[in-house]
């Protein structure tokens, strides 16, 4: 029986909906700016400010590309920063570091149903986690995932941005699983992408569950090798009824897709 569920973050428990990559950076860029001009009279202008941080981004994903490891943007800052020969405490970077992010928060949806099955799935006595790809730093994640009342569920939260390793490496799986005190063949992971989500947890040793878009037409053959999908986290109590414990009693009448390999 499975003791443990663990999530990817981004379309899986955060809906971020579609992404304009470069309106958020400027977003971010004067949020934060206005944060750093109210700290500091030596500050440089906008523009040399933005363009900066642009140089500074574009050299971290290609390294990160080309080290199959993710940066921290916490680096990224303080690189920064320290070209334009500013100091702050330590609280200030943390505050900087929240105004690059919050463009993304606001945009940032979640399932109204996700909060009580979560809570349902806790109450059962499944531990939970969250591994996830990405160069955001865990204490901007941590802040989001509080926002939206649901850090509570997740002692255990494995960033990239963190480590020295990203999915599908098997390692940063097994992180979690250490931390939570579970064997990979009690655990369960869910993900929206099946090269760095699917792949990685059976690398790992682990079921795997695929959350498919919305509007994906399931077939018994495009389940990308995952042994389980849904589309919404709701359906999660009722999709893995037969390996939860009390499987049953955590089931709900609700519209579910069943294990792959029943179709």
């Amino acid at each position: 029986m499975v003791e443990a569920i663990l999530f990817d973050l981004a379309y899986t428990l955060l809906n971020y909906g579609d992404l304009q990559a470069r309106d958020l950076f400027e977003k971010g860029a004067r949020d934060s700016y206005s944060y750093l001009n109210g700290l500091h009279t030596h500050v440089p202008s906008y523009r040399a400010y933005l363009q900066a941080n642009l140089r500074a981004y574009r050299r971290g994903y290609i390294w990160a590309n080309i080290r199959r490891r993710d940066f921290n943007a916490m680096t990224i800052m303080n690189r920064v920063l320290k070209g334009f020969d500013i100091e702050l405490h330590p609280f200030e970077i943390r505050a900087l570091a929240w105004r690059w992010y919050r463009p993304v928060l606001k945009q940032t949806s979640v399932d109204a149903k996700t909060p009580a099955t979560l809570r349902r799935l806790a109450d059962a006595g499944i531990k939970m986690a969250i591994v996830s790809n990405t160069c955001v730093p865990g204490h901007c994640l941590d802040r989001h995932l509080e926002s939206e009342h649901l850090l509570a569920y997740f002692p255990v939260r494995v960033y990239s941005s963190e480590t020295t390793m990203r999915k599908p490496h098997p390692e940063i799986f097994h992180l979690a699983l250490r931390q939570l005190n579970v064997a990979p063949s009690q655990a369960v992971f869910v993900g929206d992408l099946p090269a760095k989500d699917i792949r990685g947890a059976r690398r790992a040793g682990m079921q795997s569950v695929w959350k498919a878009p919305a509007d994906h037409v399931l077939r018994k053959k495009n389940h990308h090798g995952a042994d389980f999908v849904v589309r919404n986290i709701y359906e999660l109590p009722t999709t893995l009824a037969s390996i939860l414990p009390h499987g049953l009693a955590l089931a709900q009448v609700c519209p579910a897709i069943t294990r792959t390999g029943c179709w």
